[in-house]
């Protein structure tokens, strides 16, 4: 018998009265960070226009498309994008009761099924450093997979691109002085580390993590804080050997009250 992973999956394809049915068991792990927005997509690059598409979240119709119409159900609100040319659901700044399984449905001359397991944990939308500090903006995973594209933005600027697929690490900081040398991406999580922080690193970070299943958009809000002037110069003068006249001082003082203390003593005998 075969061994089969874990996440086992089938793709059964059959020609039945002209219609090409795709049916997956495979459901799609999909672990994202409260307050992310996140794309479910149906790997269809293009929907026909007699194709019906429905996106069901536990056993409630959230989503459809009927012959091009796009109709999305109040139940999250104002969360929900569908994509009416490939049926792809995008559901914005996600909460913990959006977590559970969805699936979606498309039904015409071919027939599609998929599903996807979406998870919500705390996550890290804010993060604040003294200046000189090491800024580590993280992408949540333990490792990327081989088909994932992370991007790291700076406002509307890439700064970098980590592709695993073609193993590419690429740091766009050469035309912005702001970030000369001090970036280092990790390239088992796609983490981002900034180094020697400064307070011009003050800013709105975007993250996008991509693959064929599903996109995940985050946005980090970094805030770098000036160390006092009377903190750096103590520092400084710790750290120059200020701690050997700092001692110096103390000594004499113990000695200068010592014979003091010896003098009046004498004085009163």
């Amino acid at each position: 018998m075969r061994n089969h992973s874990f996440l086992f999956w089938v793709v059964l394809g059959l020609l039945v009265d002209g219609v090409f049915v795709s049916v997956t068991d495979e459901v799609k792990p999909v672990s994202v960070m409260k307050g992310d927005s996140v794309i479910l997509s149906t790997g269809v690059s293009e929907l026909q226009s007699d194709d019906m598409l429905e996106w069901i979240f536990g056993e409630v119709i959230i989503a459809k498309i009927e012959e091009k119409h796009k109709i999305s159900i109040n139940v999250f609100r104002d969360r929900l994008e569908l994509d009416s040319q490939n049926g792809s659901l995008t559901i914005k700044d996600i909460a913990n009761e959006h977590e559970g399984l969805y699936k979606v449905d498309i039904r015409g001359r071919s027939e599609t099924s998929k599903r996807f397991n979406v998870t919500v944990r705390e996550g890290m939308m804010n993060v604040s450093v003294m200046e000189g500090e090491s800024v580590t903006l993280r992408t949540g995973v333990i490792e990327i997979q081989g088909h994932d594209l992370i991007l790291w933005k700076f406002e509307d600027h890439l700064i970098a691109e980590i592709n695993k697929e073609t193993n590419q690490f690429i740091l766009n900081d050469s035309g912005d002085e702001r970030f000369k040398d001090r970036l280092q991406p990790n390239e088992k999580t796609g983490s981002l580390i900034i180094s020697k922080s400064r307070i011009t690193d003050t800013g709105v970070y975007h993250l996008q993590m991509s693959n064929s299943t599903y996109t995940i958009q985050r946005t980090i809000g970094v805030t770098v804080t000036a160390v006092s002037v009377s903190l750096r110069d103590l520092a400084m003068i710790l750290g120059g050997g200020g701690v050997v006249l700092l001692v110096g001082a103390l000594f004499a003082l113990v000695i200068y009250c010592f014979k003091k203390c010896k003098k009046q003593r004498g004085g009163m005998i």
